[in-house]
C-alpha cells in the first residue's frame, strides 16, 4: 500500500481556499456570474454637455413694488425659482430669481440656468406664470419673459 503525503504550505492553503470560494460562487450564483468577475470594465459614460441660459422675468407696472433702486414682485416671493423639467417631468435644472432691478418702468428679476443639452423639449416652470413648453433652441434663445 502506497501512502500519499500532502504538504500544506501557506501558498497551497491560499490556492485551496480560492478554489473553494470560486466553486461556492459558481454554485450559488451560476456560471454566468464568474464571467463578470473577469470581464473588462465598461468605460464610464461621458458627462452630459451643459449650457448656461441667462434670462429674466420682466414685471410691468402694478406687478411689483418699487424699493428705491431695486424692486420686488407683488405675487413672486423672494425665494422663487425657475424650474426646468424634461419630457418625463423630471427636474433637470433650477435657478433662483435674483434681486429685482428697475429697468424702463418694469422690474426685472434675473436668473441663470445651467441645463443639459440633448433633451429636445423642456418645460420651464416660472413663478406665477406656470409651466410652459420650450424646445432646446427656444430655451437657448431665451432672454426675457414678460409677465402681464
Amino acid at each position: 500500500m502506497t501512502r500519499l503525503r500532502l504538504w500544506l504550505t501557506p501558498a497551497t492553503v491560499v490556492v485551496a481556499l480560492a478554489l473553494v470560494a470560486v466553486t461556492a460562487g459558481l454554485s450559488l450564483r451560476g456560471v454566468n456570474t464568474i464571467r463578470g468577475w473577469f470581464a473588462e470594465p465598461t468605460p464610464a459614460a461621458s458627462p452630459q454637455a451643459m449650457y448656461t441660459v441667462p434670462g429674466a422675468i420682466r414685471l410691468p407696472a402694478g406687478q411689483y413694488v418699487d424699493q428705491g433702486q431695486s424692486c420686488q414682485g407683488t405675487a413672486i416671493t423672494p425665494d422663487a425659482q425657475v424650474v426646468v423639467t424634461d419630457r418625463s417631468g423630471a427636474t433637470v435644472a433650477y435657478a433662483p430669481l435674483g434681486a429685482g432691478v428697475l429697468t424702463g418702468g418694469a422690474c426685472e428679476l434675473p436668473f441663470s440656468l445651467t441645463m443639459p443639452t440633448g433633451k429636445g423639449e423642456y418645460g420651464l416652470d416660472f413663478p406665477v406664470y406656470g409651466l410652459m413648453p420650450y424646445t432646446e433652441q427656444e430655451v437657448a434663445d431665451l432672454l426675457t419673459l414678460t409677465i402681464g
